[in-house]
């Protein structure tokens, strides 16, 4: 009898001691982060020709867009990017585009730190199950979703970067506010010189410290990361 006491007692005790522990962790890093993601790309289209490559991003971003370490409300956002092969002295060209049958003609505007490249976000958020078709001078081609292939998805690139950067993003961190935001894309294998595509992670702190990772979206191996 005793010793079925003493045992109840000891379980009780291992219960609350479990319990105190779950409190004092509070809330996981994951969490955190999730809660302060302003840019989470999810779905990545692309498509190339002789004459240029076209990639879009879709996903959320915060909204004003500011890299400052303070998150903001997301909206939804799908970043048309279209780089072109040969010199040009251009400031904005035009694209047709047709996702899901509905054609819309859009002017993208020169990216001045980049060569030859055009941007434009189209303010939607493009799914998985979109069919997308570009045309631009004369070319047309169906843009293919390659991130319906990753292994790793945006979910799980951002539990990994966590896992990496536990102490990279608490590190500004005062009671409930993270004081860091995260954002979250795909690294462009034509501009980059990759034969994959990879997830890039980037914290960005209050005091204006980042720290990025790279990792694979075959399986999630990281590449390379900050120190």
């Amino acid at each position: 009898m005793k010793k079925k006491m003493l045992f109840a007692l000891v379980l009780t005790l291992i219960i609350v001691s479990l319990g105190f522990a779950l409190f004092g962790c509070g809330t996981s890093v994951l969490t955190y982060m999730n809660e302060n993601m302003s840019e989470i790309t999810n779905v990545y289209f692309y498509g190339e020709c002789k004459d240029f490559y076209v990639s879009i991003s879709s996903g959320e971003r915060e909204e004003p867009y500011l890299i400052d370490g303070k998150h903001d409300k997301n909206v939804d956002f799908a970043l048309l990017t279209v780089k072109l092969n040969k010199d040009t002295q251009k400031k904005v060209i035009k694209v047709n585009l047709s996702i899901n049958g509905e054609n819309k003609t859009y002017q993208l505007i020169r990216r001045g730190d980049v060569e030859n490249t055009f941007m434009t976000d189209l303010e939607i958020k493009v799914c998985d199950e979109d069919e997308i078709e570009l045309e631009y001078d004369g070319t047309k081609f169906f843009m293919k979703n390659e991130s319906k292939d990753f292994a790793i998805d945006s979910k799980k690139a951002i539990q990994i970067a966590c896992e990496q950067f536990s102490n990279k993003i608490t590190e500004c961190k005062k009671w409930k506010n993270l004081n860091s935001e995260g954002y979250l894309r795909v690294l462009d294998k034509k501009a980059n010189n990759f034969e994959n595509l990879f997830w890039c992670f980037t914290i960005v702190n209050i005091n204006q410290k980042s720290y990025s990772i790279i990792i694979s979206t075959i399986d999630g191996s990281v590449m390379a990361k900050s120190e």
